[in-house]
Parts: structure tokens; C-alpha cells; sequence
């Protein structure tokens, strides 16, 4: 669940304020009495249309229950939730779950080049997109930054590198870190600052960033973090930089990207740093994977060839896009730069607007459990194609999982706030 939680409680009422940080601290009231376990979630997007803050019907045609008005922060403040009357619970405060975001960005010289359709070249297109993306959900995410190849002593050429090691470098700081993971009202102003200062040029290590991302979240600083951690790749082509592999010319990307005039020229000594390392990168991937570490993967123009590859990776990083031709996240030449900004988009704002929604523990009785959104109480149902919502897994549910057309309804244009109610029998 990626909505940001926190507790509310009063008497079977789910009303409050909003502290600097956008958490609802709902109205505080205390265990027994006659109170209900309300645990509430604000996501701070845009609120559903037609919801009880609107005072219309939601999505699912649920009855909305008692009209909410508008808190100072606009976040709706429910009334009494209509259908569960004053039953008894006891107060409980929910942990506020943070999204830390690093992204593993493709500086490769490739990224100097303009395709067709793109009306400046592929590195300030990139540039432009995650300024515009990170921009939008800031207040709301962490992120951090690594770049490569990258070196922090001397520039990397743009086309041919001589020197092997500086043309696949990684930065040395911080386990290959640019910018360490922090809330990003403070981390991307850094990032973009990086990437301004930064020149495309080099070959194209990815599997070595993605080893410094498993570090930097398992044994390095952002061990330290509190919250889901995934990683967002970017990149424009094949892997490549281990030059210990040997390839024929149809796994050398430099064939593979037409830029060799004759034969195999992978073949030299200096050319194994160019053969596909695809590979090393799924199993740095599956590595992050079972580390809890989540990846999407977006492959830009320059990637087309590699497409079958980039969407074993996106597979194997364990979340593909949807609805789409590929498993990874791609952007044809011809939608330019708004269609990349639109993908780094897309995966930003789905984090803050999943139907998966976190138990903050236990409860004590799985039938006096209910869930509302935007103040309006959905039924416990098991319908997919209903609005409702279920529980996870059983016996030990860790979520409540909503479904249905209100799901596509929060994916769409979010929630302001979801209510989990402990202590009531469960609306069917």
C-alpha cells in the first residue's frame, strides 16, 4: 500500500485535520467508550469523482453516506460513516509508509543522439521528463539518484573510450550513489542539479548500477530507510561494459545498434566491453527482487531492438506495465518527450494510488472489519468486477485489497482519504 497511513478515532466518527506533512491525525479519541478502530489513509491526490466529498454517488454506487465537508487542507472530514452505527473498538495509530524512489539512469553516449519524432536530443529530453515527473509528487516521495557509467575525476568521452575502466565507470561515492535517497522536497532539486552538470558519454554498465542500487538499499546508507524501496531504470540500450565475455556479432551491441561496417567488432580485445551483458543485469534484477526491491523498467528510443530483453527484465523486476505492447515501460520515437514524461509519470503517481491498502496489524476479528473511501463504507465482497474490497490472504491478511470499478477509479484520479474500521461488522 502506498497511500500515506495514519490513525483516527473518535466515536464512530472519522473526522480531523491535517498536520504539515499532509497526514491526517483524525480527532483522537481514546479506546473503549464506545468508539470505533478507525485507521485512516490520505493519499493527498485528487479526490474520486463523485465521492461523499462531492456529495454524489462514487463509483461503485455505493450510498455515500453522510456528505463531508472540506477540512482547511481539503481533504474531506466524514461525518458519521453511514452503516455502522456506534459500535465498540479500541484506538489505533497506523506507521506513515514512505515510497524511496532511486532511480538508475542511462548516461551513455547513445544518449546524445536525437531520434525522430523527439525535437531535441535523448539526454535533455531526459532531463526535461524527470524534472516535470518528480515535480508533481515531491511532497509526497523519496528519491535519489545514480547515474552511469560516471566519474566524479575526469569526463567520460562520448563516442570511443580508450580506457576501458573510465568509459564503464560508476561513481565511487556513496556505493555508486549521485544523490542519496531523501524526501524529495529536498532530493530533487539535487538530482536535477546532477543530471545539468552531467554530459552523456561511455558505454553502458547497467548491471553494475543495478548491483550499486542492491547495495546501496541492503548493506549501504539507504538500509537505513524506513518505507518500500524500489528502483526506477531508465535506459536507451543494450547492457554491456563486462569485458570478460566473448560474443559473436549478433550479441555485440555495436552491430546490434548499426554501427559496425564489417564483420564482428566485438571481436577485438577492447570490443568484448561491448558485447550484451544481459545476463549479469537479470540476475542483479532478480537479486533486488528478493530483496524486497522492486524495479520498473523503462526503455527509451535506441532500446527497440533490445525489446525482447528489456521485457525479461521488466519480469523479472517485478513490475511489468500493463495494457501495453511490451512488459517494460516503452517510448517510441514519435511520441517525443511528453511520451516519456508521461511514463515516468505513470510510475510515479501509481505508487501513491494503489488498491492495496495496508493493515497496520492483526485484526482481532476478521468480520468486525470495514474500509471506506472518501468517507463512503464499500462492501466486503469477493466480486471482482463489484466494487468492494477483500482481504489478501487468509487466515493472517497483512492488506485489504479494493477492487472493482472503484479500484480503476483510485488508479485513475486517486483517493483523498481511505478509512479502515476495526470493531464493526463488516457492510456486505
Amino acid at each position: 500500500m502506498v497511500f500515506a497511513s495514519l490513525a483516527a478515532a473518535s466515536s464512530a466518527a472519522c473526522s480531523g485535520k491535517t498536520d504539515k506533512k499532509g497526514l491526517d491525525r483524525g480527532a483522537g479519541g481514546t479506546s473503549g467508550s464506545g468508539g470505533s478502530t478507525m485507521v485512516a489513509v490520505t493519499g493527498g491526490s485528487a479526490g474520486l469523482a463523485g465521492s461523499a466529498a462531492t456529495g454524489g454517488a462514487n463509483a461503485g454506487g455505493m450510498d455515500s453516506g453522510t456528505a463531508a465537508a472540506a477540512g482547511d487542507n481539503g481533504i474531506p472530514e466524514c461525518g458519521e460513516l453511514a452503516g455502522l452505527g456506534k459500535c465498540g473498538g479500541t484506538h489505533l495509530e497506523a506507521e506513515f509508509r514512505t515510497v524511496n524512489m532511486l532511480l538508475v539512469i542511462d548516461k551513455s553516449g547513445s544518449m546524445d543522439y536525437e531520434p525522430e519524432g523527439f525535437d531535441q536530443k535523448k539526454w535533455p529530453a531526459m532531463k526535461s521528463a524527470v524534472a516535470t515527473a518528480l515535480g508533481k509528487v515531491e511532497a509526497q516521495m523519496n528519491f535519489g539518484l545514480i547515474l552511469y557509467p560516471y566519474s566524479e575525476s575526469q569526463p567520460i568521452p562520448l563516442d570511443y573510450c580508450e580506457d576501458i575502466g573510465n568509459c564503464c565507470a560508476l561513481s565511487t561515492v556513496g556505493a555508486g550513489v549521485v544523490v542519496g535517497v531523501q524526501p524529495g522536497q529536498v532530493s530533487v532539486d539535487q538530482i536535477n542539479a546532477a543530471l545539468a552538470q552531467t554530459e552523456p558519454g561511455g558505454g553502458t554498465p547497467t548491471a553494475t548500477a543495478l548491483a550499486a542500487a542492491l547495495e546501496y538499499f541492503t548493506v549501504g546508507e539507504g538500509a537505513l530507510l524506513a518505507g518500500d524501496n524500489y528502483v526506477l531504470l531508465a535506459t536507451d540500450g543494450g547492457p554491456n561494459c563486462n569485458d570478460q565475455l566473448l560474443c559473436t556479432e549478433d550479441r555485440c551491441t555495436t552491430n546490434l545498434d548499426g554501427q559496425c561496417d564489417s564483420g564482428n567488432c566485438c571481436a577485438d580485445a577492447k570490443g568484448h566491453m561491448r558485447c550484451l551483458d544481459d545476463d549479469s543485469v537479470t540476475t542483479q534484477l532478480q537479486a533486488l527482487k528478493d530483496a524486497g526491491i522492486s524495479t520498473f523498467v523503462v526503455g527509451i528510443p535506441g532500446t527497440e531492438v533490445y525489446s525482447d530483453y528489456l521485457d525479461g527484465f521488466a519480469l523479472t523486476g517485478g513490475v511489468p506495465a500493463t495494457g501495453g505492447e511490451h512488459d517494460y515501460y516503452a517510448v517510441s520515437a514519435n511520441a517525443g518527450v511528453e511520451g516519456l514524461t508521461s511514463v515516468f509519470e505513470s510510475i510515479t503517481t501509481q505508487l501513491l494510488r494503489s488498491c492495496e491498502i495496508a493493515l497496520p496489524e492483526m485484526p482481532p476479528k476478521l468480520d468486525l472489519v470495514n474500509v471506506a473511501i472518501d468517507c463512503t463504507v464499500l462492501p466486503g465482497n469477493d466480486d471482482p468486477d463489484q466494487s468492494g474490497w477483500g482481504f489478501d490472504q487468509m487466515p493472517d491478511p497483512t492488506s485489504v485489497i479494493v477492487h472493482g470499478p472503484l479500484c480503476d477509479a483510485i488508479q485513475k484520479n486517486g483517493a483523498e482519504r481511505v478509512d479502515v474500521v476495526f470493531g464493526c461488522p463488516t457492510v456486505r
